[in-house]
Parts: structure tokens; sequence; C-alpha cells
């Protein structure tokens, strides 16, 4: 049984026979693991052995992240040299990434693979590691050299950005450590993507969707757009500051999710400033989800010409 509430679950751990035993468990209080759908060998769960674990902010209506976790958990809880890496550990982590099938899964590079459906591993000579909730996880270097192997350049820089950005949490990375992550990682297949991708991440982008316009701007032949340059506004006695801006033009571009168009506090904050910009002579470009990227980029081009 699971229970729940908005912060955290409750969760059956999963352990060995060695370790039921020694907890005085018997067998019939035992029940075996799968991982989709494959029985994993020695695993199990028991109602009398659980723990409250803590769900972060943005997962608690994913339930694709307690999936990942829970089967996370049971796929490492016999195999004490295994870390959780690359794109799991991303997922688990918040970072914008889309979920694939398969586990990723490091080991030290002595160790052998792990033979288990839906699982891959990543055989590597730096497995330091982080506990998170009971979980072994990557170091964060680690995590984004496999990510490297993974992910598109662009991908990537939405991963970077989140993590120097307040995406789903204050920024975890500055511009040196950033560096010092990439510079000292293992020279191998992938280094040079997240080399490539470090250069054109930048720190205080609110979001992957920010990312994925400033980079289309950039590709487009266009000036890169500052992130979230400071405006005075005189009236607020303070700096507001749009997603994207060409300050030698006055033009800001803002992208807007869902909550900027509900009757909220967050519309008239938008209006408020919008307003303001208009008085100082700026134009507003503003993006949704729904705009083609093409016609944002015409739009953009349109206001730098005139």
């Amino acid at each position: 049984m699971e229970f729940t509430n908005t912060s955290q679950r409750t969760l059956h751990i999963p352990m060995s026979i060695q370790e039921a035993r020694t907890r005085g468990l018997r067998t019939s209080q035992l029940t075996p693991v799968f991982l989709k759908g494959h029985k994993l060998r020695g695993t199990f769960t028991s109602d009398a052995h659980v723990r409250t674990v803590r769900i972060p902010p943005w997962a608690r209506e994913d339930p694709h992240w307690w999936t990942l976790f829970t089967e996370l958990s049971a796929l490492t809880a016999t195999r004490p040299h295994a870390l959780v890496t690359g794109n799991s550990a991303a997922y688990l982590r918040g970072l914008p990434v889309k979920l694939r099938p398969e586990l990723d899964i490091a080991v030290p590079k002595k160790c052998n693979p792990i033979l288990v459906p839906h699982v891959k591993t990543f055989r590597m000579t730096d497995t330091a590691k982080v506990t998170k909730e009971g979980l072994r996880v990557h170091h964060l270097g680690g995590i984004l050299h496999v990510l490297a192997r993974q992910e598109p350049v662009d991908n990537l820089v939405a991963v970077l950005d989140a993590l120097m950005g307040p995406w789903r949490r204050p920024a975890e990375l500055t511009r040196s450590k950033l560096d010092e992550l990439v510079a000292a990682g293992p020279k191998v297949h992938g280094w040079s993507k997240l080399k490539e991708a470090s250069a054109l991440a930048r720190e205080n982008v609110a979001s992957p969707q920010e990312t994925r316009l400033r980079l289309a701007l950039v590709r487009a032949g266009l000036p890169e757009p500052v992130v979230a340059h400071p405006v005075w506004i005189e009236r607020f006695g303070v700096h507001i500051h749009p997603d994207l801006a060409y300050p030698f033009a006055k033009i800001a571009i803002e992208y807007e999710g869902r909550h900027h168009f509900e009757l909220t506090e967050q519309v008239l904050k938008d209006t408020d400033r919008y307003y303001e910009l208009g008085r100082l002579g700026w134009t507003v470009i503003r993006v949704t989800a729904l705009h083609e990227m093409d016609s944002i980029v015409l739009k953009v081009r349109e206001c730098l010409e005139t």
C-alpha cells in the first residue's frame, strides 16, 4: 500500500533476501519486485519495511517521476555499486529532459554491465555520488557528461540554462562552476558537445522555452538577445527584467505560459509591466507555445530593421 500527501509518499523499500532475513522477516512477508514486467532476481519488498520519501514540488502532479523513482530504487537496492545517471538522474532532478524508456545506470569501469531489460549501463571511471532520498545518484558533473552522449546540443543548452537559472529552484551553478565541471570531465565521447553547449548556455534563464527561443534567434542570424536585462521603472521604484531583450533597439521579448492568461494577479502584473515598458519606448513581443518559432523570428527581424 502507498500512502501519499502533497509533499511525500511512503515507499516499500526494495531489499535483498539477505537483508530481509537480517531484519527478521519471513518469506511469507516478502513480495517479489518487477521492473517493467521483468522480475528482479533476489529483490523483494515488505509491508514491514517502508520509508517516507519527500516529493519535489515540481513532481507532485507527475506520475512518471514517482514511477521512475521506485523503479530505480528497486534496481539499485541489491547493487551497491550502481548509481543513477544520465537522463534518469536529470529527470529526477527536475531538469528539462524528455524521459527515455531505459533506466540509465553508472557503474565503476571494473564492473560488468547490468544485464536487465530496459537498463542502459555506463561504465565510468568517475563514480562520485550523492544520496537523494535514499537513492544513490551520480554527481552532477557525471550526469552532464552522460547526458552529452544522449542529447543534441540545443537540449543540453536548455539543461545547462536550467541549472544556472531559476527553473523550478534557485540556480545550482554559476558560470565559473559550470566551466569547472566541463573542464574536469573525461575527454571522451560527448565531451566536445558538452563544451559547445556550455559556450551557448547563459545564466538567469527562467525557462527552457526561453532557451529555445534565444537559440532560434541566433541560429536565424540575428544578434543574441540579452537574458533578463534590467529596465528601471521609476513609478515602481524597481528594475523589471524582460525574458529576452535587445536594449539598443528597445525590444523586449516575453515568453508567456498558461499562468499568464489566467485571471490572477499575474495578468495585472503583466499589463502594468507592458504599459510601463511602452511608456519608455519599448516594443514588447509576447510569445506563447502556440506560436511558430519562424513567425517570432520574423517579428523580431522586422522590429530590428525598423
